[in-house]
């Protein structure tokens, strides 16, 4: 099975990551409105992003994920709070998802730890926020360590659909914290 590499995204990455954001986003939901309310690719380049890398398969570009700083508001001080640091520390995790046509290669988790990497790497905090109906998302950030401290109700959310999970992953040496 080939392995998958990942790297820094490229501005000609952006089209092949539209396409499959677009592909997955009838199955998955994610994002829920589509296309986008700021266009997709505003959706996946945002103004708080810090870094962003791209997984390759055979040199197919098959999934992105992207590192956000996080904003004074209800989620951002939730994660603070339970991560015990101020927001500016925070480093979302974002943006992740991957091509379904090559489903269970590893490509999400490739992803993920990339972007783990790069938010420990300067002393953050690790933080996400996922739909809680996402049960493969729910289940990938679980099985890393990740841990729930709450739930929200974000503008964007279908009324219809629970809260959203805010996630934390415990940096290295700080106790996990306890359930809610």
């Amino acid at each position: 099975m080939p392995t998958v590499l990942t790297r820094p995204r490229r501005d000609v990455d952006i089209p092949p990551l539209l396409d499959i954001l677009a592909m997955q986003q009838a199955e998955t939901q994610y994002p829920f409105h589509w296309p986008p309310d700021l266009g997709p690719e505003r959706f996946l380049r945002r103004p708080s992003e810090i870094e962003a890398w791209v997984a390759e398969l055979d040199g197919d570009v098959v999934g992105h994920v992207a590192i956000q700083s996080v904003t004074e508001d209800e989620l951002g001080r939730m994660w603070a709070a339970a991560h015990g640091v101020p927001i500016t520390q925070l480093r979302c995790v974002s943006v992740l998802y991957a091509d379904r046509r090559v489903v269970r290669r590893g490509i999400g988790s490739a992803l993920l730890a990339r972007a783990t990497e790069r938010a420990l790497s300067d002393g953050g905090a690790p933080v996400l926020d996922v739909v809680a109906g996402h049960l493969d998302a729910v289940s990938l950030y679980l099985t890393r360590g990740w841990h729930e401290v709450g739930r929200v109700r974000p503008d964007w959310l279908p009324p219809t659909e629970e809260p959203v999970r805010a996630m934390i992953l415990p940096r290295p040496g700080t106790a996990a914290p306890q359930p809610q």
